[in-house]
């Protein structure tokens, strides 16, 4: 936009600009602080924040044309977050009215593991995903039964989080905390414990835990200087403890921190 600003000849005559300026060169013919540089930064900021604002819309949109579409993964998804416990379906295979406490399903991914669709769901209480109990899991094969195509196959299960512990060795800023990761100000006594069970309260459903990702995590708490996972560990439900060597996907879909087993340490 200043390229283009400058380029006009009754702007540069307006602001007597010597017709060898390069017309980029707006930075070195008016200051950061002036109205002419203070109004581009307006419009361009402006023009910034509707172009995010097109661009989230328009991921919602494919987001919602993608549900729509029938057979598509997004679509199976879409049909079984719709079940309502308890409710009956009419002749068109949906429901009369939406009874938002009865869509237990909160959180639900897909993976189509030899021609078997495989879905992991969930409930949710306070953010935090909940096992979706046997019973109720009988009647959503049920309602899968008569909504999606006939002959497909389905697989659908809801468990106990992957439970995961590490060993971790913290160097810390002693002006914030002190040997034992307590603030010093005592505004918080477990302030890497409470990180790690920020990050697995945030953790997508059904996505891929890093151990990169979770010492980024702890190296933004303050009085963190460095974080090392010296050893990374998660246990499936039913299923032996796997070493995490980088990255890890839980068979449940989610993660919870296990204190009592995890070893952590802190050094200046």
């Amino acid at each position: 936009m200043t390229a283009e600003f400058l380029s006009e000849a009754s702007i540069r005559a307006i602001y007597k600009i010597d017709p060898s300026t390069p017309n980029d060169g707006f930075d070195s013919v008016f200051s950061k602080v002036s109205i002419e540089n203070i109004l581009f930064y307006i419009v361009a900021f402006a023009i910034h924040i509707l172009e995010r604002i097109f661009d989230t819309e328009k991921n919602n949109l494919t987001l919602r044309v993608e549900s729509l579409r029938p057979h598509t993964k997004s679509w199976y998804v879409a049909k079984l977050k719709a079940f309502q416990l308890g409710h009956a379906l009419n002749k068109e295979g949906g429901y009369d009215a939406i009874g938002v406490e009865a869509k237990i399903i909160k959180h639900c991914s897909l993976r189509v593991v030899n021609g078997v669709l495989e879905f992991r769901i969930a409930n949710d209480a306070s953010g935090v995903p909940q096992i979706i109990n046997e019973n109720d899991i009988n009647s959503i094969y049920e309602y899968a039964g008569r909504v999606f195509d006939a002959g497909v196959h389905v697989r659908i299960f809801s468990s106990n989080p992957d439970i995961y512990r590490c060993n971790l060795l913290i160097n810390y800023d002693p002006l914030v905390l002190d040997s034992k990761g307590r603030r010093i100000d005592g505004t918080n006594d477990t302030p890497v414990i409470d990180a790690i069970n920020s990050y697995f309260r945030s953790f997508p459903f059904d996505s891929e835990f890093s151990n990169m990702a979770l010492t980024d995590a702890l190296q933004e708490v303050k009085g963190v200087c460095v974080a090392q996972l010296t050893g990374s560990w998660a246990m499936p439900p039913s299923l032996g403890e796997q070493v995490i060597i980088s990255t890890y996907i839980s068979r449940s879909g989610y993660m919870a921190f296990n204190e009592t087993q995890s070893v952590i340490g802190y050094v200046i």
